[in-house]
């Protein structure tokens, strides 16, 4: 927590969130505080998360947003992380400090333990296919509530941010930004190609329980291609191989892709169009990430796995990801 946040964060603030909820301050153990405070609490035998975060990390009409849509996919079966009622019948608690407030939201848990190396396997890539496929599926029927502003689309949003940060790159950083935009303005804005995206699918935001998993933290979720999210867990996958010395790339991806698409045609199909354009959504998220690296990490002190990660995606940037042809991502 930062000290600006710090100082409007006040006993009173934390009496308000935990009344509307029917918590006990000491029943909360605090797992985050570093952009969100993220609370665990057990009440009646279950598990929940507390969300608490400031005013000037996010707003209101942005919570609302992601509030509703996964109010949406609960009520269609969807397998994610999602928000249940206050004591007052509310989704999303406020707590005012001063000219600044906090929203409040609890989800329930994710079920189940982190997906790591030793659980790395063809029943998992398999799970994580169906459960995007599912996301899709059902988010192609989903319309914002007449109260609920929508989310901006991830790419006009990210291409402005990096735009405003263009002093810290190069001009070849921002001319294939934008080339790489401009390519890609071919894809479809249709209901089967474009829609509410999760947005940061990777093994750090699923649970695993009796072979099922469970997606959360939607906090990142916008409007894009639904490729974005399939390209997005395959640059991750890519990352993953780079602390694996055996075996050969392409191998690998053509071995997870073989089954995270039987998972995921069986709740959603795409198009052979929008698969051509995942090398290119990998460069250009790349470009994303470690925009937003440079600026949360500037001036800090990087510890051997963020350094490491830092230097995966400034190389992940300058790549073109052109070695991964539709012969190996095609189902």
């Amino acid at each position: 927590m930062t000290p600006f946040i710090e100082k409007y964060f006040t006993p009173q603030v934390i009496s308000d969130i935990t009344k509307s909820f029917g918590i006990k301050f000491s029943d909360l153990q605090l797992l985050r505080d570093n952009v969100n405070l993220i609370y665990a609490y057990r009440k009646s035998g279950n598990k929940f998360i507390l969300r608490i975060t400031h005013s000037s990390v996010q707003k209101l009409e942005e919570l609302q947003s992601e509030v509703d849509w996964l109010h949406f996919l609960q009520q269609n079966d969807a397998n994610v992380s999602a928000p249940i009622e206050s004591l007052n019948g509310n989704l999303i608690e406020v707590a005012n400090s001063g000219d600044t407030y906090f929203t409040a939201t609890v989800y329930t848990e994710a079920k189940g333990k982190k997906i790591d190396r030793f659980n790395w396997n063809e029943p998992v890539f398999k799970e994580i296919g169906r459960v995007t496929g599912q996301l899709h599926r059902i988010t192609k029927d989903y319309k914002p509530g007449n109260h609920v502003i929508p989310r901006s689309d991830l790419v006009e949003t990210e291409v402005a941010r990096v735009m405003s940060h263009k002093e810290m790159h190069d001009e070849q950083f921002t001319a294939r930004m934008l080339k790489l935009v401009d390519t890609l303005s071919y894809l479809p804005r249709t209901r089967d190609h474009y829609g509410l995206i999760h947005n940061d699918i990777n093994r750090g935001n699923m649970f695993i329980h009796n072979g099922r998993i469970c997606l959360f933290d939607t906090a990142d979720c916008a409007y894009s291609w639904f490729v974005a999210d399939i390209a997005l867990t395959l640059l991750y996958v890519v990352q993953y191989f780079q602390n694996d010395p055996n075996g050969k790339l392409t191998g690998h991806i053509r071995y997870f892709m073989d089954y995270y698409w039987e998972g995921y045609q069986s709740e959603n199909k795409i198009a052979d169009e929008d698969l051509k354009g995942i090398p290119l959504i990998m460069t250009l998220r790349s470009i994303f990430i470690y925009d937003h690296l440079c600026t949360i990490w500037k001036d800090k002190k990087l510890n051997h796995a963020q350094q490491n990660f830092f230097n995966i995606l400034h190389s992940f940037s300058h790549e073109t990801f052109d070695f991964i042809g539709m012969e190996l991502i095609k189902p």
